[in-house]
């Protein structure tokens, strides 16, 4: 009867940050025995594969057997989109708009959620986050995200210039303006006086110091 004779571990995406292959490989146990060495007839990949998904770091693995017996595991990990500081905690919120924990293994360069007061709802500032991830200009600009009565806000890291969005309607518009204003900036030595950028008025951007 043949056993597994070996475990192979990869991460498809990116490299393995959060978990390391010793981390994926403490989990691949059944019936309070490694997989390692056992018959194959007795893996079940299925429960091997759930047991790795319950890892709060993975999103998703594929566990399978190859003909020599060896145990073939693939594994996603979570990708995190902000750093989220909140009243009480500090998570991350992933590519999903679910909240993830850190990790004592890896720490993601990735723009802060100042949530300490309490006023922002993951679900209503995702899709903020969503357009900072997926934009070259903004991922270098943005090191924070926060909301006061005001609305919300942008620290940038332009000397520590704050931008002032308001609300969220009309964000595209919004980020676009900003966009036009920073390529002017670069040609004007005045604006990098400027300590506040206030974008909620149409058509126009407002700079105060």
């Amino acid at each position: 009867m043949r056993s597994v004779s070996d475990v192979a571990i990869t991460f498809s995406n990116e490299d393995n940050l959060f978990l390391t292959h010793q981390m994926v490989n403490n989990l691949l146990i059944q019936k309070g025995k490694h997989v390692e060495n056992q018959p194959k007839t007795l893996i079940n990949l299925q429960e091997l594969e759930n047991l790795v998904q319950a890892h709060p770091m993975v999103s998703s693995a594929q566990v399978s057997v190859g003909v020599i017996g060896d145990l073939k595991v693939s594994v996603k990990q979570r990708k995190p989109l902000a750093r989220m500081y909140n009243t009480q905690n500090v998570v991350y919120l992933d590519a999903k708009g679910l909240e993830m924990p850190l990790s004592s293994n890896y720490s993601a360069r990735v723009p802060v959620i100042n949530n300490k007061n309490g006023f922002i709802k993951p679900k209503e500032v995702f899709p903020l986050i969503q357009k900072i991830d997926s934009d070259d200009f903004l991922k270098k600009l943005v090191v924070s995200v926060q909301k006061d009565k005001e609305g919300y806000w942008f620290q940038t890291r332009y000397n520590q210039q704050k931008v002032l969005l308001g609300d969220l309607n009309k964000i595209n518009q919004k980020l676009k303006k900003l966009k036009v204003f920073y390529s002017y900036m670069e040609k004007d030595s005045l604006s990098s006086t400027f300590k506040k950028i206030d974008l909620q008025y149409n058509n126009q951007v407002v700079c105060s110091k």
